[in-house]
């Protein structure tokens, strides 16, 4: 895939979108699970180039929701943004979720510049991951898709608006798009007004519908 660029098409904006403050700084963590830590340690600093920050051992208590085991291994690595994916280690030949039923995480995504995007891709293809992509997904968003080695789905995202756009502000929509989508799911008017009246919605579409070049 050739670098993105962003043609000038005439449909950015430089107004913001109106984002409120919301109750919580962002996430945390994010905690999943494996069988394999050494595998899983190995996987997501070689091949996403995560940082490894703290390990340490779990005891189990019933009344915190822990996983029902004791002495766990729980080790957190940072993804950037102040933010670090976590993962416990459970016992060895337990059956596999599937992710794809309610309640299941069904993928984890990672947000990457448009910048470095291509380069990223090609580093986890030339650690022997298969990769599928990139693929565009409509509109200004491209991503890429792959396995780690518990079986988690992955995916690396970017959007080819402005550089400057936060991931949030890349994802606020105008008031057409928007209302679009949300008379598929509401038939009342009413409905679909309160949750407009709610979205950061955008004068102007964002640009970047148009393939890279």
């Amino acid at each position: 895939m050739n670098e993105m660029t962003r043609p000038d098409n005439g449909t950015n904006t430089s107004a913001r979108p109106n984002l409120k403050p919301v109750g919580v700084r962002g996430i945390d963590h994010l905690a999943l699970i494996t069988d394999d830590m050494p595998t899983t340690m190995d996987f997501y600093t070689r091949v996403l180039k995560l940082q490894l920050v703290h390990v340490r051992r779990v005891p189990f208590e019933a009344d915190r929701g822990q996983p029902p085991y004791e002495n766990l291994r729980h080790y957190f690595f940072n993804m950037g943004n102040d933010t670090f994916l976590a993962f416990f280690e459970y016992p060895k030949d337990l059956d596999r979720a599937n992710r794809d039923l309610p309640g299941g995480m069904q993928h984890l995504a990672f947000h990457v510049p448009k910048a470095e995007f291509d380069d990223l891709c090609e580093h986890v293809k030339s650690c022997g991951v298969d990769l599928i992509g990139p693929i565009h997904l409509g509109g200004r968003f491209w991503s890429a898709y792959f396995f780690d080695p518990n079986g988690i789905r992955l995916e690396l995202a970017t959007s080819i608006a402005d550089a400057d756009l936060s991931v949030i502000e890349s994802g606020c929509q105008t008031e057409e798009e928007a209302r679009a989508e949300l008379e598929t799911l509401f038939d009342d008017p009413a409905e679909i007004e309160k949750w407009l009246q709610v979205m950061p919605l955008v004068d102007e579409e964002i640009a970047g519908d148009v393939p890279p070049s």
